[in-house]
């Protein structure tokens, strides 16, 4: 879904706000990776597809303030988490 990168304090664009809102909010199941969601508006949508019924997956080597209304939650390292899945 991202394809480009948004600064810190910077808006995210009127379109891909909207379509990033719909995508959250139709899929079955959301992983964030990488990210300790506390920057809005993004963090809202693991919790946005979740509360859509979607299932809520995080890959993140901290824990975060999602975690208690995710399904599955991994502590660990990005690469070596998902490094099979990519062929690394």
């Amino acid at each position: 879904m991202k394809t480009a990168t948004i600064s810190f304090g910077q808006m995210m664009p009127d379109d891909e706000m909207q379509r990033a809102t719909a995508l959250s909010q139709a899929c079955d199941l959301f992983i964030a990776i990488g990210s300790s969601l506390v920057v809005w508006p993004a963090a809202g949508f693991p919790m946005m597809a979740r509360r859509a019924g979607a299932r809520l997956v995080i890959i993140n080597r901290e824990p975060t303030d999602q975690d208690d209304i995710a399904d599955l939650v991994i502590h660990h390292d990005i690469g070596e988490t998902l490094g099979p899945f990519v062929g690394n």
